[in-house]
């Protein structure tokens, strides 16, 4: 067995992570279009595996294979027996570090483990058979230009699989996302000071950006130490939602989701709503804006919504005079530097 050793790669801040990502995302698809050319064809089945941001990075990938024809599903480490029938891993860890993921990656024969990681080398691409990687680009410990690469990267790794990767499609998706999440930031000042006063944020989306909403609350808990929930639109509606009035929310989505802001409207006033459709605003909600796609995709419209939350995130924490960037805790057993 491999017993190389990786040592930790040292954070940057999250404001100069936030900073460089619009220059690493425009790169991103000629570097993931240049991987994809020697990675094998359509799977039969394909478990997509991973935990924290990497967990919440692979919703949008997931549902994408599906909607492709896929056998795809989204499964944390400890779910899955190496056992667990035929088909291909891949395994998402964007330090490639992750222990438990480098964990159940250790039970599957290599040529069965697809790795994506954005650090390279790393235990996980050591165990792997088949690479994809991001670009070894520093990252802070809220890990921002690495979860919206894993967006793009298991986007276009869903349209290889599909036949041809449109990369002159894949550059103005991309594009498209930064440049109308920076349009949008003027919004972001209000956003922040209604969520930064609440006891806890709601972060509610359409299951299309199920997993901008769990990395949202992952942010917000990680970074300004708020205690945040993201949650599916239905789901949300189904009881969680009862427990509005002290808390902030934040809803992302379309027409659904500015029907929901006003029912909060009844108990709360802390809403901010977020939409890259063409919906009407809700007026109910303290702050509402709308983001217009030029390149309609949805891995494009959870590039840049989730592009806007980062941003909220380091406002929010700003308000607060919370130092994102600063540990809480010593974490004895996430992370590994070999196979062994």
């Amino acid at each position: 067995m491999n017993s190389t050793r990786h040592a930790p790669r040292a954070w940057i801040p999250a404001a100069d992570s936030f900073a460089a990502q619009p220059q690493v995302l425009s790169g991103l698809p000629a570097l993931i279009h240049e991987q994809l050319a020697q990675l094998p064809g359509r799977p039969s089945r394909v478990l997509v595996v991973g935990i924290g941001a990497s967990h919440a990075a692979a919703a949008a990938g997931v549902r994408g294979m599906r909607g492709a024809g896929i056998d795809a599903t989204r499964h944390l480490p400890g779910e899955l027996p190496g056992t667990d029938g035929p088909g291909l891993v891949l395994a998402i860890s964007q330090s490639g570090r992750s222990a438990e993921v480098v964990d159940l990656a250790r039970q599957f024969p290599a040529e069965r483990v697809l790795a994506l990681t954005n650090y390279d080398p790393s235990p996980l691409g050591d165990l792997a058979g088949q690479s994809l990687n991001l670009g070894n680009h520093a990252d802070s410990s809220v890990s921002f230009l690495s979860f919206t690469g894993t967006l793009v990267a298991l986007g276009m790794l869903t349209e290889h699989w599909s036949g041809v990767v449109d990369l002159d499609r894949w550059q103005g998706v991309v594009d498209s996302a930064i440049h109308q999440a920076q349009a949008a930031a003027v919004h972001l000042d209000a956003a922040a000071e209604v969520l930064a006063a609440g006891e806890f944020i709601d972060v509610v989306a359409p299951a299309a950006l199920r997993g901008v909403a769990e990395e949202a609350a992952l942010m917000f808990r990680e970074g300004p130490r708020v205690p945040a929930t993201g949650m599916e639109t239905r789901h949300y509606l189904h009881g969680p939602m009862d427990a509005a009035g002290a808390g902030g929310h934040l809803i992302l989505g379309g027409e659904r989701e500015a029907l929901l802001a006003r029912q909060l409207a009844e108990q709360t006033t802390r809403l901010v709503y977020l939409t890259t459709a063409l919906t009407p605003l809700p007026q109910e909600a303290a702050v509402a804006f709308g983001v217009k796609q030029a390149e309609a995709d949805p891995i494009g419209e959870a590039l840049c919504t989730t592009i806007l939350v980062q941003d909220l995130a380091l406002r929010v924490a700003a308000l607060r005079g919370v130092d994102i960037d600063a540990p809480v805790f010593t974490r004895l057993d996430t992370k590994t530097t070999s196979v062994g």
